[in-house]
């Protein structure tokens, strides 16, 4: 048995514009003057009459506060009040309203725990005045902190979430080193306020974040983490591709909601892999690992690069409209820069086969977000899979509510064995430099 909130509105419509497209809820039903919506165990159902229905409370139950937060930042125009730990009852939520005036509750169940605060909690890992300075923005794997703690006096920021820039700011005058994230934005400010930094270690292989021109001018020097991430990040970018041609997330919720009734010839139909064309986009290390395992599906491959690639498989140099119009599959691997910036916008999505799809698992601000929610409703391509956004960490309501797209939050190189390795070159980097020696992966 299941039950169905029902309310009266005057505009199914937008209502449906709301529900589903704002809201991101799932249609369940839609009788033509009634609809009905899921979200997790709820339904909610809008019958159409002559005056709305606004009394009552919706009410969106998430599993812990740092959700309720996510929510409040995709909603906050909505909002009448800001989260907050109720003062008569065990909860943690905020207020909004719908377009026709309807109480909205987002909001978690607590047990006497304290909802996410955004605050760093710093500590120092290792007191010793003796050894230069060292600010770690957030924990890394294990392996790389006890390198560092051989060096230097770790101050590390121990909460799990982003160090705040002010943080970042107050502290980093006194350091010898940093060791940051891409989070981490590093500019001319923060390196201003650096008097006696030496290194600049990003926990990454693009370094997007870092002002690297400014830094290299006060005689600072910036190092990542390329090569030790190769091969995870192109294991990720095919299970993007394997995930979005045969449509497994769709059906996976389909079988879940007890759809599936057997067999059904038309059922869920995706897109082959095998013997198709895959277009690279950056044939740098990630992006010839990905061509590499497309050589085992009989695939045909053909890419753009600055350069002619000397590889040991086969694949075709194209100019960059052809490697759009002739892709099936089109994986994305470039760093970001102001020349690649939305690089894949309107009209280079336009040039793409109608049952092709697009994968980034570089930077998210090489493809124009709002060109492919268009692309994606209209149906102008098949599908894609991102695990990278414009403006991580927040995603538009539009995209999360696509079912042809696939989303990851930012995991191409989250095996056990590849964080340590890069949380160990991070670490090697730092020590490298403040001891006057060269660093493995130096980027100026």
């Amino acid at each position: 048995m299941c039950g169905i909130i029902f309310f009266k509105t005057a505009d199914l419509v937008g209502i449906r514009d709301f529900y589903e497209g704002k809201l991101g809820l799932k249609l369940w039903q839609d009788q033509g003057t009634c609809q009905v919506y899921e979200f997790g165990n709820m339904r909610l159902g809008f019958c159409l009459a002559d005056k709305a229905e606004s009394s009552g409370t919706i009410t969106f139950v998430y599993a812990d506060p740092a959700e309720v937060d996510a929510a409040y930042t995709r909603f906050r125009d909505l909002a009448t009040s800001r989260p907050e730990q109720s003062e008569f009852f065990q909860i943690y939520h905020f207020w909004a309203r719908d377009p026709e005036g309807r109480s909205l509750e987002f909001q978690c169940f607590i047990d006497n725990v304290e909802p996410p605060r955004e605050q760093a909690e710093i500590i120092v890992l290792n007191p010793d005045q003796t050894k230069p300075k060292l600010l770690l923005t957030r924990m890394i794997p294990e392996s790389g902190i006890k390198k560092l703690k051989q060096v230097f006096e770790v101050h590390a920021n121990i909460a799990d979430l982003v160090m705040p820039r002010n943080e970042v700011l107050n502290r980093i005058s006194e350091m010898d080193a940093l060791l940051c994230l891409l989070a981490d934005q590093i500019d001319r400010e923060v390196i201003d306020q650096a008097k006696q930094l030496k290194v600049i270690s990003n926990y990454a292989v693009g370094y997007n974040n870092i002002d690297t021109a400014y830094a290299a001018e006060k005689g600072i020097a910036v190092c990542n983490t390329p090569g030790v991430l190769t091969e995870t990040t192109a294991d990720l970018a095919w299970a993007l591709i394997m995930a979005t041609a045969r449509r497994i997330p769709e059906a996976e919720s389909y079988l879940r909601k007890g759809k599936f009734r057997g067999w059904e010839p038309l059922l869920l139909l995706g897109q082959d892999i095998h013997e198709r064309t895959l277009g690279i986009l950056g044939m740098g290390r990630i992006g010839t690992a990905v061509a590499k395992r497309a050589t085992g599906f009989g695939m045909k491959i053909i890419y753009h690069s600055n350069r002619v690639k000397e590889l040991d498989f086969e694949a075709e140099k194209v100019d960059l409209p052809t490697l759009l119009s002739e892709s099936d599959i089109l994986s994305i691997h470039i760093p970001l820069s102001e020349e690649s910036r939305h690089l894949i916008g309107a009209g280079e999505l336009a040039m793409m086969k109608s049952n092709a799809i697009l994968i980034n698992t570089a930077r998210g601000a090489i493809v124009d977000e709002k060109a492919l929610i268009k692309a994606l409703q209209a149906k102008r391509i098949f599908a894609a899979g991102l695990d990278v956004y414009e403006n991580e960490p927040q995603l538009p309501q539009e995209l999360l509510a696509l079912p042809n797209v696939v989303l990851l939050p930012h995991i191409g190189s989250a095996s056990l064995a590849t964080r340590s390795a890069m949380s160990e070159l991070a670490a090697e980097n730092a020590i490298a430099i403040v001891q006057g020696k060269q660093a493995p992966a130096r980027v100026v």
